[in-house]
């Protein structure tokens, strides 16, 4: 007799609700032989106390206790007495919860990805906000900070601005975050045009200052060797 064919709905419906999957610690190898293991344990228990229970029952007892056995032993009181332990599938669910919860799961991936943009992208904007409002003394002080801080890695300090409520600590953090490509936040900066282009402005007066910083300090340096030279000469010439 053949089996009756079933139509692709059918088939499917089947396979949501009938075929199984190990979640978790229980790989789909190591499963059936625990399995195997659980259901041999909980038969060798049944045998044993059913065996306990008609051990009274087997050829050997007297005559006399025969009426007693079959008075005590009923079918009622075998089936109170011997219970097989159930069996429980722990670690396993059907493919159709396994694809429910993927969906689930995708879902709350999505929503935490565009809460963290959101997020990312405030704190950019105030960030750079604060990076705009800085002028003269303010501005240059700051860019000789940021140059410092990403020159050198400062956990300690990175760690101070971050718990900082001060807006100039949260910009500098933001600039440190940035430089040294720690959770850093420019992929808000890049997907928000207007934020990419004042961030560019912002870089491109920043990078003024540290070259004129620069050519100080070079300049100096050139000045010292120069009066070096000049001592050197005047003491050969005496």
């Amino acid at each position: 007799m053949t089996n009756e064919r079933k139509s692709p709905q059918e088939k499917k419906f089947l396979e949501l609700t009938k075929d199984h999957f190990t979640v978790g610690f229980r790989s789909t190898r190591t499963f059936p032989k625990t399995w195997k293991r659980k259901k041999a344990h909980a038969n060798r228990e049944y045998r044993r106390k059913s065996e306990e229970l008609l051990v009274q029952a087997k050829p050997g007892i007297a005559g006399e206790d025969v009426s007693l056995v079959a008075d005590d032993l009923t079918a009622a009181r075998f089936q109170k007495s011997v219970v097989r332990k159930p069996l429980k599938k722990v670690g396993t669910i059907t493919v159709g919860e396994r694809i429910k919860l993927g969906l689930a799961r995708r879902k709350d991936m999505a929503g935490r990805r565009l809460q963290r943009q959101e997020t990312d992208r405030q704190a950019a904007t105030l960030a750079i906000s604060t990076l705009s409002s800085l002028e003269g003394e303010r501005l240059v002080d700051f860019v000789r900070r940021a140059g410092v801080l990403c020159g050198a890695m400062d956990a300690k300090e990175a760690a101070r601005m971050q718990l900082s409520k001060d807006p100039v600590d949260q910009a500098l953090h933001f600039i440190y975050r940035i430089a040294w490509g720690l959770n850093s936040p420019a992929g808000a900066v890049c997907r928000d045009p207007e934020l990419c282009k004042a961030l560019a402005a912002w870089e491109a007066k920043a990078n003024r200052i540290l070259r004129h910083d620069r050519r100080v300090i070079e300049a100096k340096a050139e000045q010292k060797q120069m009066n070096e030279k000049k001592l050197k000469a005047l003491r050969r010439a005496m």
